[in-house]
């Protein structure tokens, strides 16, 4: 039809679709693409799809044979590492390109939006939480699917994206405080003072949800490496002990969880 304007649901529907659904899986699936095709990291197990007696398609792992007297791999710092170098190659070649669109004579502050969206930690943390899935997977021997390894980062950058940050797909970089959740420094801001209560509030629950993500990276770093420490030591040979203290594990923190949040109500 001549003159169709579509109306502000469609148009948020449609940019929320593509800003914070499509666009993190996909910039979080690069990530992990970029990772694998440049560095073989080292592994425990190999991941491959057999056919059952129901004739369906089942993951099974292998483990990686070892030569005499070779160890099997209990540090998983070669993962975390790897995804942050390829986090921020990505986060580099986004950043350069925005700061490079600074050039309307208003920004007065480009500088300081140059360095802040260098420090902005999201694509670093994203990482962090798919190589700790991927260290989870290959070198403990637990079978994370990979929507399941990418749906945290996936979450998480979903939620920046959101809240502002563009993804590399939009190129208009006009408003770079937008994308850093700031206020432009150049204009005054008349908010009255329960609308800046409001604009704090929703600014300390988001570095509450980053903090507590930067916290669930550290925890799962250290039990990661210390369950791959106790699978080469303690329960070496004895993969479907290590499989039943995985699963023990996890039903006593649930447990715990669940104790938690009855006490809370």
């Amino acid at each position: 039809e001549n003159n169709y304007r579509p109306k502000r649901i469609t148009l948020f529907a449609a940019d929320f679709l593509t800003s914070c659904v499509a666009g993190p899986i996909v910039e979080e699936y690069v990530k992990l693409k970029v990772l694998n095709w440049s560095v073989n990291l080292p592994r425990n197990f190999r991941w491959y799809s057999r056919v059952n007696s129901k004739k369906k398609k089942k993951r099974a792992a292998e483990a990686v044979p070892r030569g005499a007297g070779e160890p099997d791999v209990t540090n998983i710092n070669s993962y975390v590492t790897h995804m942050l170098l390829a986090s921020i190659g990505i986060k580099l070649a986004d950043n350069v390109r925005r700061i490079l669109m600074y050039t309307k004579a208003d920004q007065t502050n480009k500088s300081f939006y140059a360095l802040l969206r260098g420090i902005f930690p999201i694509h670093e943390l994203c990482g962090t939480m798919t190589a700790l899935g991927l260290a989870k997977r290959d070198v403990l021997g637990v079978n994370v699917p990979t929507w399941q390894l990418l749906l945290p980062a996936v979450v998480i950058h979903g939620m920046a994206n959101f809240r502002g940050m563009k993804p590399i797909f939009k190129w208009n970089s006009a408003t770079p405080w937008s994308e850093m959740q700031l206020s432009p420094l150049s204009m005054d801001d008349d908010s009255t003072l329960p609308q800046l209560a409001n604009k704090g509030f929703a600014k300390l629950m988001w570095l509450i949800i980053l903090s507590r993500v930067l916290g669930y990276c550290i925890k799962n770093y250290y039990l990661i490496s210390r369950q791959a420490v106790k699978r080469a030591t303690r329960y070496v040979g004895k993969q479907a002990a290590f499989s039943a203290e995985l699963v023990a594990t996890d039903v006593l923190k649930k447990t715990k969880d669940t104790k938690k949040d009855k006490k809370k109500k």
